[in-house]
């Protein structure tokens, strides 16, 4: 570029003087001026070069601020880098350690687990066979302690079958009261233990039922479950208990004021309507007051229909007569004139006086023509009577 300013100036130059000489035709002239050219020349170049050496400088300068650029530049990014990777290596192997470690951890806890395990399983095992073996011998002490008071519950029930003897034969005569007590105080786990042990005789197992029954809470279901089976076709229960003694145990169920007993009274006495007379004869009159007297005490008047249904079935009236007063008020109290009309026809007229009076009483309330009605019958035949004797 430079040597092209020079060549071009000194074209110039030469053209200026070439020009005027080939004019003037002045060969001295011409070399004074090319002198002074050349002088103009060599002060350009001078010049020319001072720029150069300034331009270098500034290219210079301007080429080392570029290079400390780049070279920091170069620098920042190497030094990035650098910093990533590092944090890669450091990273990659803090991840290696932190698996390795785990690693360890893991195998040494599943063994350590393994370990415990298998130490706790073995205390475990032999606690328990310790335990077992105590159990072993808890049942057994049980099923001693068991049998021994099954044993002294049926000495007991079996006390109330033995005869008493008077002093004088050196047997102190036990006291009654004092048996039943002690018979109460069995537990009803043992009393049932008795009943559903079939090695013992019937009479015995019955006796464990009737206390069953008084006991508190009374339970009825062996009891009733007896008196069933009695119902029952080729049955030998009266023969090993007696039907006295079977009686009396209905008789028990009638101070058993619950709807056990009252499903129960009333299922057996449905029975002794519509399966077997002979049985019928022996336990009938007994069910239908106890069942009265049960109805009564849980106020349920859903027993009205097979209580006057039995009432023609009734046998001896004549050693009923407070039952059959209790049974008139039951009717009574229920507006069941039914019942104390068949009361009325089937017993109380012309044998109980006394019954026929209160149930013609009660009537009279109620259905006074009926009373009218009856009394008028009853003198017509009476009339009758006396006509023909």
């Amino acid at each position: 570029m430079r040597k092209f300013i020079v060549y071009l100036l000194l074209g110039v130059l030469i053209s200026i003087v070439v020009v005027p000489s080939f004019a003037q035709q002045n060969q001295n002239a011409l070399q004074q001026e090319i002198e002074s050219l050349k002088k103009q020349l060599s002060e350009i170049q001078g010049k020319l070069q001072t720029v150069e050496n300034v331009e270098k400088m500034e290219l210079a300068a301007k080429l080392a601020e570029a290079q400390a650029k780049l070279a920091n530049a170069e620098f920042g990014k190497f030094e990035r880098e650098l910093r990533d990777y590092n944090n890669k290596w450091l990273w990659g192997w803090t991840t290696f350690f932190v698996a390795i470690v785990a690693i360890v951890i893991t195998v040494i806890g599943l063994a350590l687990w393994f370990f415990v395990k298998k130490l706790i399983a073995d205390r475990v095992e032999e606690r328990l066979n310790g335990f077992k073996d105590a159990i072993k011998q808890v049942n057994i002490l049980e099923g001693q302690i068991k049998l021994l008071n099954k044993d002294q519950a049926v000495s007991k029930l079996e006390a109330t079958f033995q005869p008493d003897f008077g002093s004088g034969l050196g047997f102190p005569r036990e006291n009654e009261a004092r048996r039943e007590k002690a018979l109460l105080e069995l537990s009803q786990k043992v009393l049932l233990d008795v009943f559903e042990d079939k090695k013992y005789l019937l009479a015995l197992r019955h006796k464990a039922a009737e206390v069953l029954a008084q006991k508190s809470p009374p339970l009825v279901a062996p009891l009733l479950q007896l008196l069933n089976s009695e119902i029952d076709v080729d049955s030998n229960i009266s023969a090993e208990i007696g039907q006295r003694t079977l009686r009396e145990s209905i008789a028990v169920l009638s101070g058993v004021e619950t709807p056990e007993t009252y499903k129960g009274l009333t299922k057996f006495l449905n029975r002794l309507l519509t399966e077997n007379l002979e049985h019928k004869d022996a336990y009938l009159t007994w069910t239908v007051f106890a069942l009265a007297y049960v109805s009564d005490g849980l106020d349920n008047r859903e027993s009205l229909p097979i209580l006057k249904n039995a009432i023609p079935f009734l046998e001896n009236p004549g050693f009923n007569r407070e039952p059959l007063k209790d049974l008139i008020k039951f009717f009574d109290k229920n507006n069941d004139l039914g019942g104390i009309k068949e009361i009325l026809n089937h017993h109380a007229a012309g044998k109980m006086p006394e019954l026929e009076e209160k149930c013609l009483e009660l009537l009279q309330k109620h259905d006074p023509d009926f009373v009218k009605e009856w009394k008028a019958e009853k003198e017509t035949a009476n009339t009758e009577n006396e006509e023909s004797s």
